[in-house]
């Protein structure tokens, strides 16, 4: 007499079994490839905060002390040391501090882990969006001359500038000669926010920058979110040998004599807003830098 047809118990169990080492397998592999796939985006997304924080500094900081047609470190004529009133046709909007855009004997000025306009002069206007400051990061004033010419326009601060000399321009009235040209006056505060915008307690590179409208003014902008920290070192040069290769680097504000300030040093930190799957909690990080040669001078570390 035949056996009838079917699986037995332990059959039926054991092909359980196996379908259950391949689910979990599968499950097993699944999550691998997604740690996998997050750790990849985590990657990614750090160098690419870093990727646009050089992009925007290092173009600013070669631009620094351009002044149109006039020679590099040429005496402006309306330019007034940081601190000290402003003439009244050329008054800046706002309470950032008196001479915040106009003090440019001084290209770019470097605060070593303060928010300042020189040494001890703190920028009145506080950090946006919500006052903070990452303690420890440098901040940084850049000013020049718009690379591309422009036109006369009220409301905003210009240079008019020949082969000769620059002087500040508020009416658009030529002073200069048939020959002279008009630039934009650029000028920005960088720092790192503790905040970003929409999101508190999350980092970001951050510029305070002058603009037109019926009256010049600081406009507050994010830049790149997820920087949370700036580092900046002035390479010198000893005016004693007979190159001008940097010979030290120094951190803002340590004495450096009468050596000539040749390069920076620019060093990012970025954060990923992706949890790093091997360290649960924990947010990957890097550091980056690099050395920016200066194209004018009359820098103020």
């Amino acid at each position: 007499m035949n056996r009838d047809s079917g699986l037995t118990l332990v059959e039926v169990m054991i092909a359980m079994l196996i379908t259950l080492v391949v689910i979990a397998g599968s499950i097993a592999f699944v999550a691998r490839g997604r740690a996998a796939h997050r750790t990849s985006e985590s990657l990614a997304q750090l160098e690419e905060s870093l990727d646009a924080g050089f992009a925007l500094l290092v173009d600013e900081i070669r631009l620094a002390g351009y002044l149109g047609l006039a020679p590099p470190a040429s005496p402006v004529v309306g330019a007034t040391a940081i601190g000290a009133a402003e003439r009244a046709d050329l008054a800046v909007a706002g309470s950032c501090g008196n001479s915040l855009a106009h003090d440019l004997q001084f290209a770019l000025v470097i605060a070593n882990a303060a928010y300042e306009a020189a040494p001890g002069v703190p920028i009145r206007c506080r950090p946006s969006p919500a006052g903070r400051r990452m303690p420890q990061s440098d901040s940084l004033v850049v000013r020049h001359a718009s690379a591309v010419p422009a036109r006369p326009q009220a409301g905003r601060l210009q240079l008019e500038t020949n082969l000769r000399t620059a002087m500040f321009s508020a009416g658009g009235i030529r002073n200069l000669g048939a020959d002279s040209r008009w630039h934009d006056l650029e000028v920005g505060v960088y720092y790192i926010s503790a905040d970003s915008t929409g999101r508190s307690g999350w980092p970001s590179l951050r510029r305070k920058r002058l603009v037109g409208g019926t009256r010049p003014a600081f406009q507050d902008e994010e830049l790149v979110s997820g920087i949370t920290d700036m580092q900046i070192e002035v390479g010198v040069d000893d005016p004693a040998d007979a190159d001008t290769a940097v010979d030290r680097w120094l951190r803002p504000g340590e004495p450096r004599l009468e050596n000539s300030i040749r390069a920076l040093r620019l060093e990012l930190e970025a954060q990923s807003d992706v949890p790093d799957p091997a360290q649960p909690g924990m947010y990957r990080r890097k550091r980056v830098a690099r050395v920016i040669e200066l194209r004018n001078q009359g820098a103020r570390p």
